[in-house]
């Protein structure tokens, strides 16, 4: 034991005067003490890690929130570029079609105003070819259009105003005009004209004009004519002027002969054994008049038509009311029956003439100088 303390002792620092060099004071810790702060340590470390980490991770989104975006606005640029893009190609392409419709439209119009101009060459050669047959006609062929002109009015005379007469002779007249040319060539035109006067000639001359003045005649007396009147019928003579009887057993025959005496003055009895029509109203007989005048216009108007039906049937019914209610003895009456009698009379034959044959060959005249062959007509 004793020995080993001096060893311990030489183990022992020796105290000194000099400054001896500052030596780092180690203590001795046990372990359970030096875990402790490791594990504070560690946990800060790892603090800051996940801290690192954190801001990493913004820094992260941030950027990849940052490119979206970029990444939208690129896209929503390239949209838009290309929408505009796609506008400004449709204005051109609008262009290039209104131009193409336009020039479709220009092309329509030169094929229009060619097929014109053709017609127009056509026209002009027709209107040449006649020039030149005008110029090759006879002098005297004006003669064929006043002939023409006067076939025409002859029809307008027959089928208008119902006027044969005239009708035919200015068919005559039309003759006398294709005559005085002195051509051969046109001796079927003046058959043809023959024969449409042949036609009218036949057909009874009516004055249609003459007839209306009598009716227009008849209409102004009928306000003149009076009314049939009830006549006196004839009654047997009676002696009125017999004296009364003095006798009593007269007395009956007395006294009718005084109550006659006071009535005959008051009242007045007729005995009529005939029919008679009643007397009309002043109402019923301007009806009565207007009905007469009615059915003398209705004949008037038949006669401008042609109708000989028409015109009879009327006729005879202003005759029949005129002796049925009028006075038969008036002279107006009797005037008016004797007119009335004298145009039922009055025979209107239909015109059949249609067309006057002479029409299209005095046409052919007038437009080439000269008559057409049935042949070359045809073709």
């Amino acid at each position: 034991m004793d020995n080993e303390k001096p060893q311990d002792e030489k183990n022992l620092p020796v105290p000194s005067d000099l400054p001896q060099p500052e030596t780092e004071e180690t203590t001795h810790i046990p372990p359970k003490l030096a875990t402790a702060p490791q594990r504070s340590g560690s946990s800060l470390t790892l603090r800051l890690l996940l801290l690192f980490t954190l801001l990493l991770a913004l820094l992260a989104c941030a950027a990849s929130g940052y490119l979206y975006w970029q990444m939208q606005r690129q896209s929503q640029l390239l949209t838009d570029t290309s929408v505009s893009m796609q506008q400004a190609l449709q204005t051109p392409t609008q262009e290039i079609h209104k131009l193409s419709a336009q020039l479709q439209q220009a092309e329509q119009k030169d094929s229009t105003q060619q097929a014109t101009i053709e017609q127009l060459q056509q026209n002009q050669v027709q209107l040449q070819d006649k020039i030149a047959t005008l110029a090759q006609r006879h002098p005297n062929h004006w003669l064929a259009a006043e002939a023409e002109y006067l076939v025409r009015i002859a029809g307008r005379k027959l089928w208008l105003e119902k006027d044969p007469q005239t009708a035919a002779g200015l068919l005559q007249a039309a003759d006398e005009r294709i005559a005085a040319m002195q051509e051969p060539s046109l001796m079927p035109l003046r058959k043809a004209l023959a024969q449409d006067i042949a036609k009218v000639q036949d057909i009874k001359n009516v004055d249609i004009a003459g007839t209306i003045f009598t009716l227009d005649g008849i209409i102004g007396k009928l306000d003149k004519m009076p009314l049939h009147q009830l006549g006196e019928a004839e009654q047997a003579p009676v002696d009125d002027n017999q004296p009364m009887s003095a006798s009593v057993a007269d007395w009956k025959t007395n006294l009718a002969k005084t109550w006659k005496a006071l009535t005959e003055d008051f009242f007045t009895i007729r005995k009529i054994n005939t029919d008679i029509t009643p007397l009309l109203s002043p109402k019923q007989e301007w009806y009565l008049e207007e009905n007469i005048r009615n059915k003398l216009l209705q004949a008037q108007l038949a006669l401008y038509q042609y109708n000989a039906l028409n015109y009879r049937q009327s006729i005879t019914m202003a005759r029949k009311w005129i002796q049925q209610y009028y006075d038969l003895a008036d002279e107006h009456t009797q005037e008016v029956l004797q007119a009335l009698d004298a145009l039922a009379n009055l025979t209107l034959d239909p015109i059949n003439v249609q067309q006057f044959q002479a029409s299209a060959q005095l046409k052919q005249l007038v437009t080439y100088g000269r008559l057409i062959p049935a042949t070359e007509a045809e073709q």
